[in-house]
C-alpha cells in the first residue's frame, strides 16, 4: 500500500473516532447557507460529498431536492443513512473517495460539501470530480475554515502531531480566497465568496477540553498514539482555546470563521 492509501485508510480511521454528530451539531446552521447560496430546492438533483451524517444533505432533501450523500468513512454513511432515514427523509447514501466519485459525468444539478472536501489530500483532484458530476450551469458550493479563525488554527495545530504524505495539501489553504479562487476558476463561469462565523461556545475551559477529548476524532487519535508527546499538544489546545476566548466571566466562546465558495459553471 503507497502512502497515499495509507494515508486514507488512516483517515478514515480517525474520522470513526469520538462522536462526529456531536461535533457536526455546531455547525448545522452553515448547510443551512449552503444550500440558499447553491439555490438547491424542489425537484433538483444534489450531491453532498464528504457529507459526515448528513447536515447539508438534510437541509437539501427538506427542500425537496433528490438527494445523495457520499462519504468515504463508513461508519458516517451508516451514521447518516439512519439519521435521515429517522427523519423520513429520501437520501441515497454512498460509501465514495471525493477524488474518485462513482457518478456519471453531469449527472447533478447542485453539488455541496461543508467540510468535507477540505480534507481531500489532492485538492485539484477532488475538484475536478466535483465539476465532472455536475451539468453545466450547474452549481458546486463548499465551505472550508479559514486559517485566521479557531478551527482553522485548531485543524493546522493537529496537522503538526497527525502524519499526513508530503504531496498533501492543507485542509486549511481551502479557506484562502485566492487558493480557492485559483482552484476553481479553471472549472467555472463564475466563483463567489462569502464568510461567515461559527461560535463554539462552553461553560468553562474545562468543559470545552473535556469535550474536545471526548468527541474530536482527530484528538482523540493524537492522545493514543503520540504517547508523552500528547501533553504538550494539550498543552498548547488549552493555550489556544484561552487566547482565542471571546467570553469573560469564565464561560467560553470561540469564534471559528468560514468561507463559503459557489461555483456556478458554463450552460451549454
Amino acid at each position: 500500500m503507497d502512502e497515499l492509501a495509507r494515508m486514507r485508510e488512516r483517515s478514515k480511521t480517525i474520522w470513526a473516532l469520538g462522536d462526529y454528530a456531536a461535533v457536526a451539531r455546531r455547525f448545522e446552521g452553515v448547510a443551512e447557507e449552503v444550500v440558499a447560496a447553491a439555490g438547491i430546492g424542489a425537484g433538483d438533483r444534489v450531491l453532498d460529498v464528504a457529507a459526515g451524517n448528513g447536515n447539508v444533505a438534510t437541509v437539501a432533501a427538506r427542500a425537496g431536492a433528490d438527494v445523495t450523500a457520499s462519504d468515504f468513512t463508513p461508519e458516517l454513511v451508516a451514521a447518516g443513512r439512519e439519521r435521515t432515514a429517522g427523519l423520513g427523509l429520501d437520501v441515497q447514501w454512498d460509501e465514495a473517495d471525493a477524488e474518485d466519485l462513482p457518478y456519471p459525468d453531469a449527472s447533478f444539478d447542485a453539488v455541496t460539501s461543508a467540510f468535507g472536501l477540505m480534507f481531500a489530500p489532492r485538492p485539484e483532484v477532488a475538484t475536478a470530480e466535483a465539476f465532472r458530476v455536475v451539468r453545466p450551469g450547474g452549481v458546486v458550493a463548499v465551505t472550508a475554515w479559514t486559517p485566521d479563525g479557531f478551527t482553522g488554527q485548531v485543524t493546522a495545530l493537529m496537522g503538526e502531531y497527525l502524519p499526513a504524505p508530503l504531496a498533501a495539501a492543507r485542509p486549511i489553504d481551502w479557506g484562502i480566497e485566492t487558493t480557492v479562487r485559483r482552484r476553481l476558476a479553471p472549472h467555472a463561469e463564475s466563483v463567489e465568496l462569502a464568510r461567515g462565523t461559527v461560535n463554539w461556545t462552553f461553560a468553562s475551559l474545562e468543559e470545552a477540553t473535556a469535550w474536545l477529548e471526548l468527541n474530536f476524532g482527530a484528538l482523540i487519535a493524537a492522545r493514543r498514539d503520540l504517547g508523552e508527546r500528547y501533553a504538550g499538544l494539550r498543552d498548547r489546545l488549552v493555550a489556544l482555546m484561552r487566547d482565542w476566548n471571546r467570553d469573560g466571566g469564565g464561560t467560553v466562546r470561540l469564534p471559528a470563521t468560514y468561507l463559503l465558495a459557489v461555483a456556478r459553471t458554463q450552460p451549454t
